[in-house]
């Protein structure tokens, strides 16, 4: 064969194998998209389905009414009430709400993320942002024990969000991008604090780590976000307190008030290093995914017949697991244990070593101190998220595992700017999106402290005072029906205030729609709960504590003692009658079984209200 027809050949063969690989690219890609759209879709249309009594309903009651509470360490219920008021405490549009921040925030920030690391891919918009979505389809693991109302954690998680967008706009040259760079990382250090001040601080150690590995320190733009912060929260304080002092006032209480219940919050025992013990069928699914994942990438990199097939075969495999799992076509769950988060780390670790295999020696020679020193603050954004909460780091961290991933992301860059092109990394995109599909499926069949699955769930009730409808088990349907049919024919009135004995109910009074004073949750089940219970009522007006209901449920597993009412001024049960009794559903509050909560009307206010300033007025002698 001459030369001539040796090319000729070499030609055709080129021209058969192109078309090949342009129509897998294109596949694959709409197989993404569509696989966002499908987990949209399906978290979306749950968002009005199951109600969890205590923290989910906690959530609700801070942010209906924020202001009614003297002590606070976590302030998102300020940040969130004006939503609330917005869309007039609809607890549906409330977690669409919530879904789609998150989403929206962690595909902005995932895509100058791939933009930052590639600049020369952002020609192919759309595989851009078709990577960029399936990858941010992993924030929405956050949602897989199924509490979608906002509340503090997801405050926390869209700060670090926001500061990682801001991280990636900000520069040490001082130009209208980096100035907005330095601006929002500002106010994720503000949102931080208003959620977690644990993570605040621990955020604030990461960001001034990474600013020095990246070599973006400067004093000024520092200076500029740090202000930012600084005048957000005085604002802050204005509003929720009318002053500094009173603001920092709140906090120092909370701080002592954390002592009190014995719940694992004291700064001791944040400052910890937890383990965790994965079961052999996590072990087998994060292996899985690795190997799976680096051969489908290695097949999108190769162009040759049998890599191409490897693609398509993983990504069809991947595409298939996200459909059946959105459309309803399995149920049950994956059974994969306390850890399933770190389930994402199999496709972060596949992309850590498909650059160490497939990059080589451009890995060190092509990566910016930049990008090296927001990857290693990724890696640690999780135990970020976490600091502070007495659950295991590990398993609360995982909720944040979209850093880990784009961590892993971060060493594949060197393939993306040589190939000026993100999509190889399709593969990686549908690998996140099944695991996403599988760990939310987890919260739709398993809801913490419901009893059934929520496809399960069939009986519509409006709760609260802006009667919002949900779709609930009977019995739980059943149980919240009959607790606001009883208050109602008892006299009670929409924002009564209540003082909950049951320990665990907060729920339950959100939904007859009594104002719930001095905690938004009277948390039951500790070793302090009572003497918490007791400071947080003090700070309440007599007026108040006179005029409030009681939700008492006798030897209830979280209940308060009724030594309470005694320390408070208030002759219970003698100043009081009983006007309704009812009983939980099974499984309200996470206990199988079901128990007798009563009503108790004031019927002595006056008195009350004597006792409780005699008693006071002892006391400040």
């Amino acid at each position: 064969m001459d030369l001539a027809s040796e090319q000729c050949l070499m030609t055709n063969n080129r021209l058969r194998e192109m078309p090949a690989a342009l129509v897998l690219q294109h596949f694959v890609t709409c197989l993404s998209i569509l696989a966002t759209l499908f987990i949209l879709v399906w978290v979306l249309g749950y968002s009005s389905y199951g109600l969890d009594f205590t923290d989910e309903s906690f959530y609700l009651v801070w942010m209906a009414d924020p202001f009614l509470y003297e002590v606070s360490a976590t302030q998102f219920g300020f940040v969130y009430h004006p939503l609330s008021v917005l869309l007039k405490g609809d607890i549906s549009a409330l977690r669409q709400a919530n879904i789609l921040i998150t989403f929206g925030l962690a595909w902005a920030m995932t895509c100058l993320l791939l933009h930052s690391l590639a600049p020369e891919a952002r020609e192919r918009r759309v595989v851009l942002h078709a990577v960029a979505a399936g990858l941010a389809t992993s924030a929405l693991i956050f949602f897989d024990s199924w509490l979608p109302t906002p509340g503090y954690d997801s405050l926390a998680l869209q700060s670090l969000l926001i500061t990682g967008i801001g991280l990636l706009l900000a520069e040490t040259k001082l130009t209208p991008r980096s100035l907005s760079g330095w601006i929002v990382i500002g106010i994720g250090g503000w949102l931080a604090f208003m959620a977690k001040p644990s993570t605040a601080l621990a955020l604030a150690f990461g960001v001034c780590f990474c600013l020095l590995v990246s070599r973006k320190f400067s004093l000024q733009p520092l200076l500029l976000a740090a202000a930012v912060a600084i005048v957000l929260l005085l604002i802050s304080a204005l509003l929720i307190d009318g002053s500094v002092e009173g603001f920092v006032e709140r906090v120092r209480l909370a701080i002592e008030f954390a002592k009190y219940i014995g719940g694992g919050h004291t700064a001791a025992e944040i400052l910890r290093i937890d383990n965790f013990l994965l079961p052999a069928r996590t072990k087998h699914a994060i292996l899985f995914v690795l190997v799976a994942t680096l051969v489908a990438i290695w097949g999108a990199l190769s162009k040759k017949a049998l890599g191409l097939i490897a693609t398509l075969v993983a990504s069809i495999g991947y595409f298939a697991i996200t459909a059946v799992l959105a459309l309803g076509e399995i149920t049950g769950t994956a059974g994969l244990g306390q850890f399933q988060g770190l389930l994402i780390s199999g496709v972060a670790f596949s992309a850590a070593l498909s650059g160490v295999l497939f990059a080589r020696m451009k890995l060190f020679d092509n990566t910016s101190a930049a990008q090296w020193g927001l990857g290693i603050l990724f890696l640690f954004m999780p135990h970020i998220y976490a600091f502070g909460t007495n659950g295991n780091y590990w398993e609360s961290g995982s909720s944040a595992g979209i850093f880990w991933l784009l961590a892993g992301v971060t060493v594949i860059a060197p393939i993306a700017r040589d190939r000026k092109a993100w999509t190889f990394a399709i593969p990686f995109a549908l690998a996140t999106q099944a695991i996403a599909a599988t760990l939310l499926q987890t919260g739709f069949e398993e809801p913490q402290r419901q009893p059934q699955p929520l496809r399960l769930n069939d009986t519509n009730v409006a709760i609260g005072i802006s009667r919002s409808n949900l779709t609930l088990p009977n019995t739980y349907a059943t149980y919240i029906s009959g607790a606001m049919t009883a208050a109602q024919d008892s006299g009670f009135r929409l924002g009564d205030p209540a003082i909950d004995l049951s320990g665990q109910s907060p729920g339950i009074l959100y939904a007859i729609g009594a104002a719930n004073i001095g905690q938004a949750w009277t948390i039951g089940g500790y070793p302090g709960s009572l003497k918490l219970a007791q400071a947080a009522l003090e700070l309440v007006s007599c007026e108040k504590i006179a005029a409030a209901w009681v939700l008492y449920e006798p030897d209830g597993p979280r209940s308060i003692p009724v030594e309470l009412m005694h320390w408070l001024g208030a002759a219970f049960p003698g100043n009081y009658e009983q006007v309704s009794t009812w009983r939980t559903a099974e499984g309200a509050g996470g206990y199988a079984e079901s128990r007798i909560q009563q009503l108790w009307k004031p019927a002595a206010a006056q008195d009350t209200q004597r006792g409780c300033r005699a008693l006071r007025e002892k006391e400040t002698k």
